[in-house]
């Protein structure tokens, strides 16, 4: 209970502060007292972000310090302007997520990915990377976020067996 209530107050200050929940959820908070009781450590891993999430959206409302939300565009309308950038090449889409998938940035090559194959669906290699940044974000989320590890292995197709 002590670390949740300094999670609580630590994500009130950066609201205060004006800062974007991305860069709330980049400081991982990990209380000191947790030294004191070990065993709660995964517990509170698992539901860290999730906590911290809630919180966020439900202090800030429709429109966060970053404009998210002010002027909403489609998917299709996303994919467009960085089809620009690409010079409507799907190249650029690919080599991005690439490189973003080897520094370990799956989620990041993920946000690159599907406009790419909203601009390019024919697109077996955009289809590999993100087959890759899906499994890759599922070895990352096992342990310690299970929905995130079943969203993904959904979007992945991947079957998962029971557990025995």
């Amino acid at each position: 209970q002590a670390a949740l209530t300094q999670l609580h107050g630590e994500v009130l200050d950066g609201i205060r502060g004006g800062r974007t929940l991305p860069d709330i959820l980049a400081e991982a908070s990990l209380p000191a007292v947790l030294r004191e009781h070990p065993t709660a450590v995964v517990p509170y891993l698992v539901i860290r972000d999730h906590f911290t999430e809630r919180l966020h959206h439900q202090r800030t409302g429709y429109w966060q310090p970053d404009l998210l939300g002010l002027e909403p565009a489609t998917g299709a309308e996303q994919a467009a302007a960085l089809d620009l950038l690409a010079a409507g090449r799907e190249e650029p889409f690919a080599a991005a997520a690439a490189t973003l998938i080897g520094q370990g940035d799956h989620a990041l090559a993920l946000q690159i990915i599907q406009p790419g194959l909203l601009r390019h669906p024919a697109s077996t290699t955009l289809a590999g990377l993100r087959r890759t940044a899906l499994y890759r974000l599922m070895e990352q989320y096992q342990q310690f976020d299970p929905f995130k590890f079943l969203i993904y292995a959904e979007l992945a197709d991947a079957e998962i067996g029971p557990v025995e």
